[in-house]
């Protein structure tokens, strides 16, 4: 699975199998800019909310890594999107 960030900042998980007629990837998951009625909502954008796919089915060992993807937000209220990745 690619991940990137959004040019808004926001983490982007896409399955490299999964590309739109520009052979551009399609999003998996992505963390949403809606705010949340919890506690640590406005200090956690993207935090609260998830996008969550454009018609895709997943096999087996990518819903395992989706679902580490997946507690890893809800622990952290962001996605691993690694550092480097940060401005690109």
């Amino acid at each position: 699975m690619k991940r990137r960030y959004s040019s808004r900042g926001f983490g982007v998980i896409e399955a490299e199998k999964y590309q739109n007629e520009r052979g551009e990837f399609t999003r998996l998951v992505q963390e949403s800019s809606a705010v949340g009625e919890y506690e640590d909502s406005l200090s956690n954008p993207g935090g609260s909310y998830l996008w969550i796919g454009q018609d895709h089915h997943l096999n087996r060992e990518e819903v395992e890594e989706l679902v580490k993807i997946l507690q890893y937000w809800k622990e952290h209220k962001r996605l691993p999107i690694p550092v480097e990745l940060e401005n690109s």
